[in-house]
């Protein structure tokens, strides 16, 4: 009997044993199998890309072996808290090389995967989703040279580079010379480009899916700069329909138009022109005698530039005064986009913490600490007395053991049911926006955040072309692709595809969006001795729950408008000068408990968001309204999802502002903008009166615009005072009427300038104030700006 007992204990010991050897040593997983495939990369546009933005990606491809079919999955990383990969379907016969073009949707240094050399190509042999990796030779990371957010991008196509060499030196521009192979089919690609100048290239050369990705890449808020030639029709392709002029005559025409650049007169007299019938929607920005010289439209959210004469012919080419004129030329572009978003160096993760974060947040049902109470008291009173009674009188006490913790038991349920019925019963999708009117277009920023109710595959379905998702990460370094969202395109949707979403748990895209609407708000509206008075129409198809004018910090509340309505505006308002926003309007505070202070703090967010990333560049007052519609119809594919929308949409608008007598300008009711002589601006603080910037120590042009009811009214002014806010500056004003700078010394902390200066000097014709800053703090980059205001008198 003994020897059996040793026995059984000995199996037990052997057995404890083998269990901490599988727990210290586990069975390592089979490795990958190898194959013959070399993989090469060639990243962006000559191996540059700028950060965080989209570009093409060529990847070579050969089999050395046995034939192959399967899935590459290449991660990428637009900021340091976002990520995402894309897929290729590859097959590579025995012995074959085969290159695939992807676009990217962005890349940045500051991610652990770049200096830690994290593997961002994974590749499968059959689908992706079957898990089976292979190992491959080659690179397996990518490694390009990033250009600065802040350096805008002029990408040229032409059949020679040189022939723009001169335009190389305009400050805070960088020229890349594009080709044919170059350029992706796909409009994501192109997002590293500022620019696209063609001059003397024949684009019908390009494929018609490149021809496409450029039409929408300008559609989406670039610029094209169309040079003038012989043959236009045949040269431009299908970005023919889109230039503004349709050049059919050769002329020659007087360059009296180039002597605005630098003061300096060209050498040369003449260029040949080649022009034609100009587009109703055009405006003609510069004239030789009768002849259009050069033109501008507006296309969705971009810009196309067109000049009647090549852009790299001589003499115009070698003329010294050719950049500073070109600089000044491609300005009329700005302001054409969606907005104007901050310089920053990682504006992505800046949108996450300003906008996209509180979209994360969803309703729940909570106890107070009084229904807590009672809870506990029902639950005593029905255990001690009320079950003790009964079971006695029934002789039953001896089934209370079981009784008891099936109460708790089922008490316990129900609580955390009533707490998690919607939790449990669908997954939800939780959608912010905040968007412009932009001709017929919204434009904006759209954030989705789904929440699970079960563990498993989610798929994010958005209509193509509307939404530049990225998926935040919250900095992952995992180097499985399988861990975050996987971008998927179909005919008529693009998808994000999530494969392993835990249990109730969150998974947030965000990012730039567009999508074309029909019709907007039509404003009539009047203001005089600070009442506001007149109609606005809802020409929208959405539905909005509040409409409100946004002017200064000052929300003037109209009330609910459907699609269709018209709403009377009878207002006292405490402004007797619309402006454009600025600073914030809602007072909430960071939600406690409840969705309404969810609601509150969604609505703060939105409006915040806004000033920061659409209304930089704008000079008028607002309409704005919160709707509960969707935007951007952004679903979960095969899943019935619980929707909660809240969208600001934003509108410019004029008034007729019958007003006189003084008015006082603060520097946060005019519109700024900057002009880089030299240097380079690392980052923009907004939303505030006073910003702040980083700038590399240089030289700029800090512009603060009037409103513009302001400046189609005669006025005089009578004060301009400057306070110098920051050391290591030095600060001049310019004089419009003799081009002169005046400097403010050193060691003042203000300048006031008073009527009897003439102050009208101070501001041009077209309303601008203009300050130079010299910077030279020897590294520092930090620069609080001048606080200005502007005092003055409109005429009765």
């Amino acid at each position: 009997m003994g020897e059996i007992r040793l026995r059984e204990r000995l199996k037990v010991v052997i057995m404890v044993l083998f269990c901490l050897l599988f727990m210290f040593h586990p069975l390592q997983s089979a490795e990958a199998a190898s194959t013959d495939i070399k993989v090469t990369l060639n990243e962006g546009f000559g191996g540059k890309v700028k950060r965080g933005e989209g570009f093409p990606l060529r990847i070579k491809m050969e089999n050395s072996g046995d034939a192959f079919s399967g899935d590459l999955l290449i991660s990428y990383h637009p900021s340091y808290n976002t990520s995402g990969a894309v897929t290729i379907k590859v097959e590579l016969p025995a012995g074959t090389a085969k290159e695939y073009l992807v676009s990217i949707p962005g890349m940045t240094e500051d991610h652990p995967s770049m200096y830690q050399n994290i593997p961002l190509l994974t590749l499968y042999e059959g689908d992706w989703k079957g898990g089976n990796k292979v190992n491959f030779k080659g690179e397996n990371t990518l490694k390009p040279k990033f250009i600065d957010m802040t350096t805008e991008v002029i990408g040229v196509l032409s059949e020679n580079y040189d022939r723009v060499k001169e335009l190389r030196t305009i400050p805070s521009k960088s020229m890349i010379e594009l080709n044919k192979e170059d350029l992706p089919d796909d409009s994501t690609g192109l997002e590293t480009l500022d620019y696209l100048l063609i001059d003397e290239y024949k684009i019908s050369q390009l494929d018609e899916k490149q021809q496409k990705a450029i039409k929408n890449w300008v559609y989406s808020g670039g610029t094209l700069i169309a040079g003038g030639g012989p043959d236009a029709s045949g040269a431009y392709g299908e970005l023919y329909s889109l230039l503004p002029m349709k050049p059919e005559n050769e002329a020659s025409g007087a360059v009296k138009f180039l002597q605005a650049a630098k003061g300096e007169e060209p050498g040369f007299e003449k260029l040949n022109f080649f022009t034609g019938p100009v587009d109703k929607e055009a405006e003609v920005i510069a004239e030789s005698s009768d002849l259009p010289a050069a033109v501008k439209k507006e296309y969705g959210s971009g810009t196309i530039l067109q000049t009647a004469f090549s852009l790299g012919d001589e003499p115009l080419s070698s003329w010294q005064g050719y950049d500073a004129w070109f600089a000044d030329f491609i300005k009329h572009a700005s302001g054409a986009g969606g907005g104007s978003s901050p310089y920053s160096q990682d504006y992505l993760d800046q949108l996450y913490w300003e906008f996209a974060e509180v979209n994360e947040f969803f309703p729940a049902s909570n106890f107070s600490i009084g229904q807590l109470i009672g809870l506990f008291a029902g639950y005593i009173i029905l255990i001690v007395p009320v079950l003790y009674f009964v079971l006695r009188k029934l002789d039953k006490r001896e089934h209370s053991w079981w009784i008891i913790p099936s109460l708790a038991l089922f008490m316990g349920a129900a609580v955390f049911g009533m707490g998690a019925k919607d939790r449990m019963s669908q997954p939800q999708l939780n959608q912010m926006g905040i968007y412009k009117v932009n001709n017929s277009l919204l434009t904006g920023y759209q954030a989705s955040t789904l929440l699970s109710n079960k563990s498993g595959e989610y798929i994010l379905s958005m209509p193509k072309g509307e939404f530049n998702a990225v998926v935040y990460s919250n900095n992952s370094t995992s180097s499985d692709p399988l861990r975050g969202g996987i971008m998927a395109e179909k005919v008529k949707n693009n998808e994000v595809i999530f494969p392993e979403v835990e249990y109730w748990s969150s998974r947030t895209i965000y990012g730039k969006a567009q999508t074309e609407i029909n019709g907007k708000f039509t404003a009539d509206l009047t203001l005089k001795d600070k009442k506001l008075t007149g109609t606005i129409k809802n020409e929208m198809d959405f539905d909005f729950e509040e409409l409100y004018i946004w002017s200064g910090n000052e929300a003037i509340k109209l009330g609910p408008i459907k699609k269709g309505e018209t709403i009377k505006a009878d207002k006292t308002i405490k402004q007797s000068l619309l402006s454009r926003p600025y600073g914030g309007t809602f007072n909430g505070a960071y939600p406690a408990n409840g969705q309404n202070d969810i609601n509150r703090l969604r609505r703060e967010k939105l409006e915040y968001a806004s000033t920061t990333f659409l209304l930089g560049d704008v000079a008028q007052p607002i309409l704005a309204g919160i709707t509960k519609d969707s935007i951007i119809d952004v679903t979960m594919r095969g899943k019935k999802e619980k929707q909660n929308n809240t969208n600001l949409i934003l509108q410019p608008f004029e008034a007729i502002n019958e007003f006189s007598g003084s008015f006082t300008l603060k520097d946060g009711m005019m519109a700024t903008d900057w002009n880089v002589i030299q240097g380079q601006i690392y980052e923009k603080g907004m939303g505030s009166t006073n910003g702040e910037m980083m700038l590399e120590d240089g030289e700029y042009e800090y512009i603060l615009s009037l409103p513009k009811q302001l400046k189609e009214k005669p006025y005089k002014l009578e004060e301009i005072l400057v306070r110098i806010n920051s050391q290591a500056v030095q600060y001049s004003i310019k004089n419009h009427k003799t081009g002169d700078w005046l400097p403010i010394e050193p060691d003042q902390r203000s300048i006031k300038l008073a009527s009897k200066d003439d102050l009208i000097q101070y501001v041009s014709k077209d309303g601008q104030f203009i300050l130079k800053l010299n910077k030279s703090a020897q590294g520092d980059p930090y620069v609080q700006l001048p606080a200005v205001t502007i005092k003055g008198e409109v005429a009765k």
